[in-house]
This record gives structure tokens, sequence and C-alpha cells, in this order.
């Protein structure tokens, strides 16, 4: 099965946050990164994995 792999560009527009945040994530290892020289990549595993640890339960009524 292919791990896709995204640029910072597409993962912020897929979080819908600013490139910068994204880096920042990066930077502090939050969202695990693949260096390709100078290109930063993120395999959309990972931030599947991000956004499930980082989510909010709805409220059970």
């Amino acid at each position: 099965m292919e791990d896709p792999v995204m640029t910072i560009p597409e993962v912020a527009r897929y979080l819908k946050l600013s490139k910068s945040k994204v880096y920042y994530l990066v930077q502090q290892r939050q969202i695990p990164p693949i260096h390709i020289g100078r290109n930063v990549r993120v395999r959309e595993k990972d931030i599947q994995r991000w956004l499930k640890a980082h989510s909010v339960d709805a409220p059970k009524h």
C-alpha cells in the first residue's frame, strides 16, 4: 500500500493552517518530517496520527 507524502504547503491547506504553523509543528517534531535534501515532506499517515492525537471528542449527551 502506498504511503503518500505531502509538501508543507499541501499540509497547510489540508489542515487549514498557515505554512509557518506547519513548519513550527515539524520543527518541534510534533509532526514527523521526512527530509529529502533541503526539502521537507510529511507522510499522510503521520498527519492523520497527529490529528487523532489532537482531536477533542464531541461531548456526550
